[in-house]
């Protein structure tokens, strides 16, 4: 498996992480909507911002489940790779700072790639995407989390539908379980038969089950028929 490691000449962390000396390959185009389409799976470092500046390392695949298109098409998602992900956030998880560390929810561009993309991200303000500590640790527990891809054990293939955009349920579940596609609430009111078939199907790994969290019934009874169209032998589970 041919990993590609991206960063962005225009982003704050791809800055910091050239500074620190590492040869990744590059781009000059904003993160969320480029077009390299490299290699059998690209991981792709940046930058994180949130209205809170709460400090975080955070992991997430692109796609757009709305109308709103941040970068890239709407209602389209990127290729999931579960096991990969979860290899990684598992470093991820390990690393020796007391900040928050989450698998996001889908969201945001590019999704014109015919490969699995990942982003590894670093939160939420300047003191962050410069701090040249934090940046390195981020990068080699993602080093350290392609190398031990082989040895990943995954339970189960999970895709998630519902919840907040920081999954607390999903990440917490991912140490044993792998992790596809979450599409978070804030979705849920326009997501249509099109994108919960790429939430199954947009993974290199196949979906063992889908897990609804905290979803209303008549949201969850929709996507349930969309389902069973798309394949009836899904597990489902509700929280």
């Amino acid at each position: 498996m041919r990993v590609n490691f991206l960063i962005s000449t225009k982003d704050p962390v791809g800055i910091t992480i050239k500074k620190l000396g590492y040869r990744f390959d590059e781009i000059e185009d904003d993160v969320i909507d480029f077009r390299y389409d490299k290699g059998d799976v690209i991981v792709i470092f940046s930058r994180h911002e949130s209205s809170s500046k709460t400090p975080s390392l955070t992991v997430h695949y692109p796609g757009n489940p709305g109308s709103n298109a941040f970068g890239g098409e709407p209602f389209k998602l990127g290729i999931a790779f579960p096991k990969l992900l979860s290899s990684i956030f598992r470093e991820i998880l390990t690393l020796p700072v007391d900040i928050q560390k989450a698998i996001e929810a889908t969201h945001h561009g590019p999704t014109y790639q015919t490969h699995p993309v990942i982003f590894v991200e670093i939160g939420s303000d300047t003191n962050y995407w410069q701090n040249e500590n934090l940046v390195k640790m981020m990068v080699e527990a993602t080093l350290r989390g392609v190398d031990k891809f082989d040895q990943t054990v995954c339970e189960e293939i999970i895709a998630g539908v519902g919840g907040t955009h920081y999954t607390p349920y999903f990440s917490k579940i991912s140490t044993s379980k792998c992790i596809g596609h979450v599409v978070s609430k804030y979705y849920l009111n326009e997501i249509n038969q099109e994108v919960v078939r790429q939430v199954i199907m947009n993974s290199v790994e196949k979906v063992d089950k889908i897990i609804f969290d905290n979803v209303n019934s008549s949201i969850k009874n929709k996507i349930i028929e969309y389902i069973k169209w798309i394949n009836s032998n899904i597990k489902l589970e509700s929280r």
